[in-house]
This record gives C-alpha cells, sequence and structure tokens, in this order.
C-alpha cells in the first residue's frame, strides 16, 4: 500500500511540474481564464459564421501560450478555418504546419486542410486531405460554408 501512495504522489507532483498549479501563480491562473473566455466567445462567433469575430477571439487565445494542449488544439483549427474563411491563407498554412508537429486531433487538422485546399480552389488536394482525415477517425466532419 505505500508503494501505491509514493507512486500517486510521484505522479501528482510530475503533473504539477510539467503543467503548474494554477491556484499557486494568480498570474497565470488569471491568463488561463481569460484565454478560456476568449476560446468561448471565439467558439461562440465560429458557431454562427462570424469568421472575422472568431478569429480575433481565438487568436488571441491561442496566441497567448496558456491554453492546455487539447483546447489550444481544438481552437486553432477552428482558428485555422477562419483564416480560410476570411481569405488569410498564409495564416492559416503557417497555423497547419504548427499542429501538424503533433496535435492530438490529426482527424481535425486534416479537415481543416481539407477546408483551406478547397477555398483555394484546389480540389482534388482537398479530397485527399478530407480522406486522410477520415483515415484518422472515419466520422470526422468537412467543414462548410
Amino acid at each position: 500500500m505505500p508503494g501505491c501512495l509514493t507512486a500517486s504522489m510521484s505522479g501528482l507532483a510530475v503533473a504539477l511540474l510539467l503543467c503548474g498549479c494554477s491556484s499557486s501563480n494568480p498570474e497565470l491562473a488569471a491568463k488561463r481564464e481569460t484565454g478560456s473566455a476568449a476560446v468561448a466567445k471565439g467558439e461562440a462567433a465560429f458557431a454562427n459564421r462570424d469568421y472575422a469575430a472568431a478569429a480575433e477571439s481565438l487568436s488571441a487565445a491561442v496566441n497567448d501560450g496558456v491554453l492546455n494542449p487539447d483546447v489550444y488544439s481544438s481552437a486553432a483549427v477552428k482558428l485555422v478555418v477562419c483564416y480560410a474563411a476570411t481569405g488569410k491563407f498564409d495564416e492559416a498554412n503557417a497555423l497547419l504546419a504548427k499542429l501538424d508537429a503533433g496535435a492530438p486531433n490529426l482527424d481535425q487538422v486534416n479537415a481543416a486542410r481539407a477546408y483551406v485546399l478547397a477555398k483555394q480552389g484546389k480540389a482534388a488536394e482537398s479530397r485527399a486531405a478530407l480522406a486522410k482525415a477520415r483515415q484518422y477517425n472515419p466520422t470526422v466532419q468537412e467543414f462548410k460554408d
């Protein structure tokens, strides 16, 4: 039993070292709260297809560097779609390149890539990117206007 407790405490210590404890750092906690609020605002605008407003909020959250990796990846994928919807293809492709490095949601990353390529008029490449997304997750939804 003591070994289990030691292992649990070691795991907690590692988690705190890697992730930090925002309650012990009020500045970090405030930044995370602000980032979460920006993501929520951006997601609401995204759902309403107000891509310019969504990009503004999501960009602030993504570039702040305080989001958890899964929240960051989800917000960044939506930001890619916003960039493409507003014709900012260089920004969209730059963010896709960052996400390719190991985002936990590669199905969504490739679905977003398919959207970017479609907006650029590259239909064959768009279909290939969507097919790749579906290799990761057969039920991934395609981004559409």
